[in-house]
């Protein structure tokens, strides 16, 4: 049985987006040439890849083993080409950089963007996730998180570390006075950041504001629940309460906020730049590294 590379691409994309319009989209394609290609492997292996479902496709067992195969084909046919243009005299490419909604807002973009003017040659595609991608399996090429204990067939570059402190707006703290110790939260509007999913691990407590000085069966309520951190910022400029930021963020001068209990913050959170060992040596990968150990440490 022979089944054509191209026709093989077109089914990759059929299976991962779940849908023949967005491969369509995808790959620039009409439908109907996406779905005949889907046919002929169908035709060969004499066998349905798909099962039509009113929210999507749904994969079949023989779908799903070829698949994780071309899927695999397709990892390392990328590999091939980001090698190959990582050996050029002048680095190009692509390069998949994933980091949380917050971090790539509030301190990474800065320095994504000015590596994109030094390095105009290389195109970058930033995802944002408050989830954990798995990069061994090439859902982004490189991550700015938390560092990872235990990691395998990773590589973790130290960037800094980030800790919680506490901020709220003058006009706040002149209505509802200072606290002068955590037993004193008791008395204010605290507000909390949030995320619909589950974060990534070993990222920052959320609930730090909630628990100073409180046992852990007695935390504070929150005022109010945000799951932006540009609107908890705002809400705390608009007089609403006492947030929590990281020290790094840039919201904290944005927004003119002042430092609440300053002898208070949480565990550090040590953020990494990293990427899987097999991506160790090229060039593009350790081209922004570098630019990025390089700028963080003159913060």
């Amino acid at each position: 049985m022979n089944l054509e590379w191209d026709r093989l691409k077109v089914f990759y994309y059929v299976a991962k987006e779940r849908s023949i319009t967005r491969a369509a989209q995808h790959l620039r394609m009409f439908q109907p040439s996406v779905t005949r290609s889907i046919q002929q492997p169908e035709h060969q292996i004499k066998a349905k890849l798909f099962i039509r479902n009113p929210r999507g496709l749904i994969l079949t067992k023989q779908s799903e083993i070829l698949f994780e195969r071309v899927k695999n084909m397709m990892i390392e046919l990328e590999l091939a080409t980001n090698e190959i243009s990582g050996i050029a005299d002048e680095v190009s490419g692509e390069l998949t950089i994933t980091t949380t909604y917050g971090y790539a807002s509030t301190v990474l973009f800065k320095y994504i963007s000015s590596f994109s003017k030094h390095h105009s040659n290389i195109r970058l595609r930033i995802v944002c996730d408050d989830t954990d991608p798995d990069l061994t399996k090439k859902e982004a090429d490189v991550a700015v998180r938390p560092f990872i204990v235990n990691a395998q067939g990773l590589e973790q570059l130290y960037l800094e570390e980030r800790k919680l402190q506490l901020f709220a707006s003058k006009k706040y703290l002149e209505e509802a006075g200072v606290p002068e110790k955590t037993e004193d939260l008791d008395t204010h509007r605290l507000i909390i950041f949030e995320t619909p999913h589950t974060v990534i691990e070993n990222s920052q407590n959320n609930n730090f504001l909630l628990s100073l000085g409180r046992t852990l069966d007695s935390n504070r309520k929150p005022f109010m629940i945000i799951n932006s951190a540009e609107c908890l910022a705002q809400a705390a400029e608009d007089g609403l309460g006492i947030i929590a930021l990281s020290n790094d963020s840039s919201l904290i001068k944005k927004h003119n906020l002042v430092r609440v209990l300053p002898q208070v913050e949480d565990a550090p959170v040590k953020m990494c730049y990293i990427y899987p060992t097999a991506l160790k040596n090229l060039r593009i990968v350790n081209l922004l590294g570098d630019y990025l150990k390089e700028a963080y440490a003159k913060k």
